[in-house]
């Protein structure tokens, strides 16, 4: 092809026909700069093809990760739910003085000293931040959503370091500084120690006893009190204004990955 251009060239240059040697001359240039203006065109569209891969497994990988949270989180929203209650339940045995049921106030203070946390799938999330490749997707809602989401989190952490010190001051202080179980003092008090965990029916009901007695001192305990009043109200705080606002998130970003993906 080149050959032929050549040829033509040096023939229109011999007759010496300047105004048709121009219109080639220009012609040729413009086919060069249409060749090169095609090349391009098709590099680019490689160099899109290849990063729409990489952002479908980035989209895929985070769908993968909304998923496992949004099962993650209504299992933290039943057992936040589970403790809100078993705090209300032992106000309620404050209120009265009801010790009856000594192992059924041991069960509710098991269920709402119990420390539960959240912990976001986010590897996808923060490799897409870390590496810079967030500007990889295209969809400007999946990416704004993704932010709030994490500064979601962000206000999660914060809400949950906030109850931990009160669970440390009024429930987890209180109950260790006033219960007294086992008279470590007392050599043959340490070996019944297993029989704590697997009792006879005799230690049963001198362990019942002591439980009562002990009880009764804590559920007296004002500090004690407010901290119950406490755990269950910032269980339900977070229940409602942390994980349910993040649960909507997630499913409005699943939504809007699916959407992308099938397009």
């Amino acid at each position: 092809m080149i050959t032929i251009f050549r040829n033509i060239r040096q023939k229109l240059a011999a007759q010496n026909n300047v105004a048709k040697y121009m219109r080639y001359a220009i012609g040729e240039i413009l086919l060069v700069v249409i060749g090169i203006l095609i090349a391009l065109q098709v590099n680019n569209w490689n160099e899109n093809r290849k990063e729409r891969l990489v952002e479908i497994k980035y989209l895929k990988n985070l769908k993968h990760d909304l998923q496992n949270d949004s099962i993650d989180i209504i299992r933290f929203e039943n057992t936040r739910m589970g403790i809100a209650n078993a705090a209300h339940e032992l106000l309620r045995h404050a209120k009265t003085q009801n010790i009856e049921d000594v192992y059924r106030l041991d069960s509710l203070y098991i269920t709402v000293a119990l420390w539960v946390q959240f912990i976001p799938n986010n590897n996808t999330f923060e490799e897409l931040r870390s590496s810079g490749n967030l500007q990889l997707l295209k969809n400007e809602s999946i990416k704004n959503l993704l932010l709030d989401l994490n500064k979601k989190y962000e206000e999660l952490v914060s809400d949950r370091n906030h109850m931990r010190r009160e669970y440390d001051n009024y429930i987890y202080d209180q109950k260790v500084g006033q219960i007294s179980f086992l008279d470590v003092s007392n050599p043959e008090e340490i070996n019944t120690i297993l029989d704590w965990f697997y009792p006879n029916a005799q230690r049963v009901d001198e362990n019942k006893m002591n439980l009562q007695a002990n009880y009764r001192i804590l559920l007296s305990n004002t500090t004690f009190i407010n901290g119950l009043a406490l755990a269950a109200g910032n269980n339900l705080w977070i229940v409602e204004e942390d994980y349910k606002i993040m649960a909507e998130y997630i499913n409005n970003l699943i939504d809007l990955i699916d959407q992308d993906l099938n397009n």
